[in-house]
């Protein structure tokens, strides 16, 4: 802090201003000796460019969960109260499964950080927060009728008509707050979460694998939890595949070929991908050429005509 020559108290941002959608963490177990790993994009067209990068080098966008025209201090609060302690939690268990796997106990707390880790790597892309935005304009601005009676029995003469109007005259370093507490719950699902708990959870281990796992900015395969074949999978090294799902479905994964799980795996991690994937070099430059964003994962938050922010299960 430091005053201008009007006397004015200047106040500087120093907090990280990179956002990570792709925790730095994570995205470390595709790096090699030199620390870095292999980012697939298309910079400038069609053609799919390897790039050679450190973790903090990408899966970033600047000021992505910020609140809006907020004073320094208080814009960057979902980024360091939320974001960085779910993945703080989450790198602690992604360190156990490194060490011993799932062996041992493993507490309610344990499980629950690593399923809100699992929920939040659905959620929290730079898409996903400009649907939330879009969303939320529209939501925001339009009380329902209990809410305009609420607000007409407390106005005063100074405020604006309605709340519709009150609400839209709402500068964005307020309701930016209000938007970010309805979309934290949609991460820290109790009822997601609980569902994830309570599956067999299993870790993959592919060391034999012709080729390896590869990551990406859409990295979660997941199918209806609540069907008889639901899982929800993720990539957690190039040699290691996590896996949440019914002891019937895992039987089924224990039987395939270790090539035909990775081909499988690479497959939706690379098809559902939006900009970015990620390896531990560009041996599959030919296979991401193919294949990038083709089969792009339905986002689970969009613009939709209804109250409720919450994403379908």
């Amino acid at each position: 802090m430091e005053c201008n020559m009007t006397g004015n108290v200047l106040l500087y941002d120093n907090k990280p201003k990179r956002h990570h959608y792709i925790p730095v963490f994570y995205l470390k177990r595709w790096s090699g000796p030199d620390g870095r790993l292999c980012e697939f994009s298309r910079p400038f067209g069609p053609r799919v460019k390897p790039r050679m990068t450190h973790p903090t080098g990408t899966g970033f966008e600047e000021r992505l969960y910020s609140i809006r025209d907020a004073d320094p201090h208080v814009a960057n609060i979902l980024e360091e109260r939320f974001f960085q302690v779910t993945d703080t939690q989450a790198a602690r268990i992604l360190e156990r499964f490194e060490r011993t796997g799932l062996a041992g106990e493993w507490s309610g707390d344990d499980r629950s950080a690593w399923s809100r880790f699992l929920i939040s790597l659905v959620l929290r892309a730079p898409s996903d927060i400009a649907a939330l935005r879009a969303h939320w304009d529209i939501t925001f601005s339009e009380p329902d009728a209990d809410a305009e009676q609420a607000y007409q029995d407390q106005r005063s003469i100074s405020d604006a008509p309605t709340f519709r109007e009150h609400l839209k005259s709402m500068p964005l370093s307020r309701s930016d707050p209000f938007l970010f507490d309805a979309f934290v719950p949609m991460i820290d699902n109790i009822k997601i979460g609980t569902r994830i708990n309570g599956m067999f959870w299993s870790i993959a281990n592919t060391g034999s694998a012709k080729f390896e796992f590869l990551t990406s900015d859409r990295p979660v395969v997941r199918r209806g939890l609540n069907d008889p074949g639901g899982h929800i999978a993720l990539p957690i090294g190039p040699r290691k595949l996590f896996v949440a799902s019914s002891k019937a479905t895992y039987d089924q994964f224990k039987k395939m070929n270790v090539n035909d799980l990775v081909r499988q795996v690479n497959r939706e991690v690379v098809e559902h991908a939006e900009k970015l994937v990620f390896g531990s070099s560009d041996a599959q430059l030919r296979f991401v050429s193919n294949r990038l964003g083709a089969e792009p994962q339905p986002g689970l938050l969009r613009v939709r005509e209804r109250k409720s922010t919450r994403p379908p299960e």
